[in-house]
C-alpha cells in the first residue's frame, strides 16, 4: 500500500489563500514534490541478522531529504538507513525542509514486513485398514525447535491425541498438521486426506490414450526400445509403434531375428516401453522434471496390459513397471576427465500377466523399491514419490522373449506388449 501526498495539497493545507498561478506563495515559496520509490520488500531478518534499506528519495527543488518512522516499534530510521525491527505496518515519511525559493514538502510510504516462510514437510501415510492400530503421525518443519501438532478434522473417520491418530470408521481422514509460526516466521498448515478402510482416494490419470505413434492425448511422447545379442543391442529396424484407429491402445512390437534357430545356446536380450506425463518429450536435464502425477494417497498404478503369446509361453514373462520421477542428480563420471551424468531417482514395481490377452492389473505402490538412487543414500520410495512427479512410466521385460520362435519360422523371436485405455493411479 502507498499513501502519497502532493506538495501542492501540503501548500494548499499551510495557506488561508488558495495555490496556484505559477506554483508559489507568499509564505512559503514554490511548490516541490517529493519521488519516494517503494522501499518495501525484505522479511524480517533473521536474528542475529537485521534487515536494513536503504531509503532513496529525491526532492524536485534539489534539497537534501530526511526520513521519519512513524511506527518506530516496527522500524526505524538512521540516516536514510532503515531497519526492519518486527514484522507488521512499517511507515516512513520523507521531508524537504524547504529553501532557495521551495515550500516545504513531504511524502509518506507505508508497507508491510513479511515474515519468513517456513517449509512443513507433512507426507500422506497413504490408505490404511480400519483396524485398531495406531498411527504416528510425522511433520517437520525446517526452522529448528517449531514442534508440529496435529488435528482432525473428520472424527467420524479418525481421532487424534498428540501426534497418534486413531480410525475410528470407514472414510476420509482429514489430518491438518499446524506450525503456529513466531514473530520471525510466519505460521504453515498441510492438509492430508487419508482412506479408511473402504475409502479410496482421488483417481489421477497419467494418460487417457494415444493420439498418435509418438504421443498421449496429452502430448507426452511414447516409445520403445528393443535389443538382442543377435543384432548388435539394438533395434536395428527390428521395432515397430502402432496406435489403434481409435487412439484407444498403443502396441510396441521387437520382432528379432535370430542368426539361427534357439538351441539352448545364451542369447541376450531387452524389451521397454515407455509413455511420459502430459506435455513432456523428454525428461528435463540439469534440473527437476516438475511435470507428471503427483501421489498422495493414491495406493496403486492401474492400467491394462497384453503380451504376444510366444512371450507368455516363457519361462519368464513377468514385467516390471518403473517410475521415473521428476528428482533430478548430476551423477560424476567414473572417468573423472569426463562430464557428470544426468540421471533421474528411478523406482520399480513389477506384476506377472495372468494372460497373454489384455487384462487389467493393479500394482501396489508400496510394494516399489528404488533401483536407481543415482547415488543418493537412504531414500524411501514412498517418501519420494511423495516429493516428486512421476514423469515417466515404462513396462520393461524381466526376460524378452529368446527362446519361442513364431509359428512357422525357424530363427525369428517376438517380445509385444499392448497397452490400452487409460494409465491411472488410486
Amino acid at each position: 500500500m502507498k499513501f502519497q501526498v502532493s506538495a501542492i495539497a501540503l501548500g494548499c493545507a499551510a495557506l488561508i489563500s488558495g495555490c496556484g498561478g505559477g506554483g508559489s506563495s507568499t509564505s512559503g515559496g514554490m511548490a516541490q514534490s517529493i519521488s519516494f520509490p517503494f522501499p518495501g520488500g525484505p522479511n524480517i531478518g533473521i536474528p542475529p541478522n537485521v534487515s536494513t534499506v536503504k531509503l532513496m528519495a529525491t526532492a524536485s527543488g534539489g534539497g537534501d531529504v530526511t526520513y521519519t518512522s512513524n511506527t518506530p516499534d516496527n522500524c526505524t530510521v538512521n540516516g536514510n538507513t532503515l531497519t526492519l525491527v518486527k514484522a507488521g505496518e512499517c511507515s516512513v515519511t520523507a521531508n524537504q525542509a524547504g529553501g532557495n525559493g521551495y515550500a516545504p514538502a513531504s511524502e509518506r510510504q507505508l508497507f508491510v514486513i513479511p515474515k519468513n516462510p517456513q517449509k512443513l514437510v507433512f507426507r500422506n501415510p497413504g490408505s490404511m485398514p480400519l483396524d485398531s492400530t495406531p498411527v504416528t503421525l510425522t511433520a517437520t518443519s525446517d526452522i529448528p525447535n517449531h514442534p508440529v501438532t496435529f488435528s482432525s478434522s473428520t472424527p467420524n473417520a479418525c481421532t487424534v491425541s498428540g501426534n497418534t491418530m486413531t480410525k475410528v470408521g470407514n472414510g476420509i481422514c482429514t489430518i491438518t498438521a499446524t506450525q503456529p509460526g513466531d514473530d520471525v516466521y510466519a505460521a504453515i498448515t498441510s492438509v492430508k486426506n487419508i482412506p479408511i478402510g473402504t475409502a479410496t482416494s482421488p483417481e489421477l490419470t497419467f494418460l487417457s490414450g494415444y493420439k498418435d505413434t509418438s504421443h498421449t492425448n496429452e502430448n507426452g511422447a511414447i516409445g520403445g526400445s528393443g535389443s538382442t545379442s543377435e543384432n548388435g543391442w539394438w533395434c536395428n529396424g527390428d521395432c515397430t509403434t502402432t496406435v489403434a484407429a481409435d487412439g484407444s491402445s498403443f502396441t510396441f512390437d521387437f520382432t528379432s531375428k535370430l542368426s539361427k534357430a534357439p538351441d539352448g545356446r545364451w542369447i541376450g536380450g531387452s524389451f521397454d516401453m515407455f509413455a511420459l506425463a502430459a506435455g513432456l518429450d523428454k525428461l528435463v536435464t540439469g534440473a527437476d522434471t516438475t511435470v507428471g502425477t503427483h501421489i498422495d494417497a493414491q495406493a496403486a498404478i492401474k492400467f491394462n496390459f497384453a503380451q504376444n503369446p510366444e512371450w507368455f509361453s516363457t519361462s519368464d514373462h513377468k514385467v516390471n513397471v518403473k517410475l521415473t520421477l521428476g528428482h533430478y542428480v548430476s551423477v560424476p563420471d567414473s572417468d573423472p576427465t569426463k562430464p557428470a551424468k544426468d540421471c533421474n531417482v528411478t523406482l520399480q514395481g513389477s506384476f506377472t500377466p495372468t494372460s497373454a490377452a489384455a487384462t487389467d492389473y493393479s500394482v501396489n505402490l508400496k510394494t516399489f523399491t528404488v533401483v536407481d538412487a543415482c547415488g543418493l543414500t537412504g531414500l524411501d520410495p514412498w517418501n519420494e514419490m511423495q516429493d516428486y512427479p512421476i514423469s515417466k512410466v515404462d513396462f520393461v521385460a524381466d526376460s524378452p522373449n529368446v527362446s519361442v520362435m513364431l509359428p512357422g519360422t525357424t530363427a525369428t523371436v517376438r517380445t509385444r506388449g499392448t497397452l490400452t485405455g487409460p494409465i491411472t493411479f488410486q
